[in-house]
């Protein structure tokens, strides 16, 4: 296994774990505006801004987690009656076009981020960079997972599923 591949499991179970987190904080926080809604008739606004930035880091940065375990769509009932030679021309077009995809979404999105900077968002008063970072760097974790997957896959001689 090589650096990048390496990288590329270190940069899954970070996902994961990450993504864990977030989703531990995101239910706290619903059910905690909740309850207050409930008890005190009103809940801070700040629950509900909360609960939408970790939902939103939540799903952008657990993609990577998603794909290196296989969870994602494909629909590959065209590349299954392919010969070897055109499977593997497949996998390499897909994630050639995954990878430069992700790169133009890195790219926008950084720029987007530096853009937020100077905005805070309504309730917590955080720059609005803070939740829009979410789409840098989840999707730069994102193509770091497909190009270690798609190394280990090729270099294995493992078919996709």
């Amino acid at each position: 296994m090589n650096s990048l591949e390496r990288l590329s499991r270190w940069v899954g179970l970070f996902s994961l774990w990450f993504g864990g987190l977030l989703l531990m904080i995101n239910i706290g926080d619903i059910v905690m505006g909740v309850v207050l809604r409930y008890l005190c008739h009103a809940a801070p606004i700040w629950t509900e801004e909360l609960a939408r930035f970790s939902l939103v880091w939540m799903v952008l940065i657990g993609a990577a987690a998603a794909f290196l375990n296989g969870d994602q769509m494909s629909i590959d009932f065209v590349v299954n009656v392919l010969p070897p030679r055109g499977k593997a021309f497949c996998r390499f077009l897909s994630a050639a076009v995954q990878v430069a995809v992700l790169g133009v979404m890195v790219w926008f999105g950084a720029q987007n981020v530096m853009g937020g900077w100077k905005m805070k968002t309504m309730a917590l008063g955080v720059p609005k960079a803070v939740p829009l970072t979410a789409v840098p760097v989840g999707m730069a974790m994102l193509m770091a997972v497909v190009v270690g997957k798609y190394l280990h896959d090729s270099g294995s001689g493992r078919e996709k599923r």
